[in-house]
């Protein structure tokens, strides 16, 4: 955790100007940012760790690119897909593929704007100083801003208050 992270800018910054696809209770009084590269497995096991409690958290993942060229153009495709939910669920069943991680993105033609709002939400994410992925911030239900890392389900079942 960057020791002069900012929790309420970095979730200010991806409301305002991020590009996510929103999972779970999408009128929850608590709602997670989290910021993820397609390449990463332990963003996939963050997912699942959360999907207990999408019925009442809403959860918004922002594709960022951290670990090679691949992220940009899978997370684009995620973005720009016709069901951005159900292409992030696909891909997720595809992580473990020995050929090729996730959805397999090449000879697609992305739309540019997809590309782009890729790396917004990546200087969003370097501008805030995180290094790593799964990141994120909650903000409760009391208004309370709450960085996120690597959380297990029932360590943020606390961290919620649930």
């Amino acid at each position: 955790m960057p020791t002069d992270f900012n929790a309420e800018e970095y979730f200010v910054e991806l409301a305002d100007h991020g590009h996510g696809l929103s999972f779970g209770n999408l009128d929850a009084k608590s709602v997670v940012y989290m910021t993820f590269d397609t390449q990463c497995r332990w963003c996939v096991w963050q997912y699942r760790q959360f999907e207990p409690y999408l019925d009442r958290i809403k959860f918004v993942w922002h594709p960022v690119v951290v670990l090679n060229p691949w992220s940009e153009l899978q997370g684009a495709a995620i973005l720009s897909a016709k069901d951005p939910q159900a292409t992030f669920l696909k891909h997720e069943e595809h992580i473990q593929d020995p050929n090729f991680k996730g959805l397999d993105v090449r000879g697609m033609t992305l739309p540019f704007e997809a590309r782009e709002a890729v790396w917004t939400n990546t200087k969003i994410f370097r501008r805030s100083g995180a290094r790593e992925v799964p990141f994120g911030v909650l903000r409760n239900a009391n208004g309370r801003y709450v960085p996120i890392a690597e959380q297990t389900g029932d360590s943020f079942a606390k961290l919620v208050g649930l």
